[in-house]
């Protein structure tokens, strides 16, 4: 882990946790690398680029399941209070009735937001590390500057020599446990600075910092001496079906040939953590169903054509 208290990239992130090796450092050719970092992360792997998938960043259904719970709330419970006996609420506090109905509305338009994002998020928004131009390639689903715009598609192309990466951390207090969360960022400096320019999730909802780190080391190996220098990368098989989302989120419980092979990549921990989240199923089963409806609804990405081909090497 690294022990400086601040980040050498500058501005530094809020949430930063901890910067990773610098993309030049040497790496250790000895180190043991078996790719299950990669989790089946990655779509394509060639001796020309290797694309990683980010669909396993966002908990697709969530935005659905939340517009469910609270729209069921407004119905069954605010709205028959709010109206009732020709609008008596408002005649006993007009100051707290008035308030209330504010936040409801609040509350509505920003889960209509989110289910807006739910349903409208392209299936994955992957990133290609090529390697013959040493370049990468992101497909990015970019939010607006301003609350009311919609959120939007851009291709960003780097140079690889200007991408360091870093790890930023998320914890919270649910009432019950503390969770805490880890996210991989590319970081994307000015030519011989340390200076920020944009900042690219790769892979974020880790558990984990330690599968993020190796993480970023498979991606520099696989930079600099090509698919050889990562063994044991399985590519991810892209699956859209009820099964596949019912299992989204215990996919070690599914009886799919997909969670035969996350089964057969768990390492001990993995295991520990799904003897943990195995007590939430209640929870990941209405989540995985309102998956099925997102990503059944999402759009698939659609590369510009002459950045497919530059981005593929064809």
């Amino acid at each position: 882990m690294n022990t400086r208290k601040q980040s050498r990239f500058h501005p530094q992130h809020p949430l930063w946790y901890e910067d990773l090796a610098p993309r030049s450092s040497p790496i250790d050719e000895d180190q043991d690398f078996d790719g299950t970092c990669f989790n089946e992360d990655v779509t394509v792997v060639d001796e020309n680029y290797m694309e990683i998938s980010r669909e396993s960043s966002f908990m697709r259904g969530g935005g659905i399941l939340c517009a469910i719970i609270w729209f069921c709330f407004l119905s069954i419970q605010a709205v028959p209070i709010i109206f009732r006996e020709n609008f008596a609420f408002f005649r006993l506090v007009p100051f707290g009735a008035t308030l209330s109905v504010c936040v409801l509305i609040g509350t509505t338009v920003a889960l209509l937001k989110l289910l807006y994002l739910d349903l409208r998020l392209p299936r994955d928004t992957p990133i290609r590390f090529n390697r013959k131009t040493q370049k990468i390639y992101v497909y990015e689903f970019v939010k607006p500057k301003y609350w009311f715009q919609l959120w939007r598609t851009e291709i960003k192309i780097h140079d690889w020599n200007c991408i360091e990466a870093e790890l930023i951390k998320i914890a919270g207090y649910t009432g019950k446990t503390y969770v805490v969360r880890h996210e991989l960022l590319l970081v994307v400096c000015r030519p011989g600075t340390n200076e920020v320019v944009d900042r690219i999730s790769l892979k974020g909802l880790e558990p984990l910092d330690a599968i993020l780190a190796e993480m970023w080391t498979g991606v520099r190996r696989f930079m600099e001496a090509g698919p050889d220098a990562v063994p044991g990368i399985e590519t991810k098989v892209r699956e859209i079906g009820f099964l596949y989302s019912l299992f989204a989120y215990m996919p070690y419980l599914s009886p799919s040939e997909a969670g035969i092979r996350f089964r057969n990549s768990m390492r001990w921990y993995d295991w520990a953590l799904a003897c943990i989240s195995i007590w939430f199923f209640l929870l990941w089963f209405p989540l995985g169903i309102c998956h099925h409806f997102a990503i059944s609804c999402a759009p698939e990405p659609q590369w510009p054509t002459r950045i497919d081909a530059e981005s593929r090497s064809l």
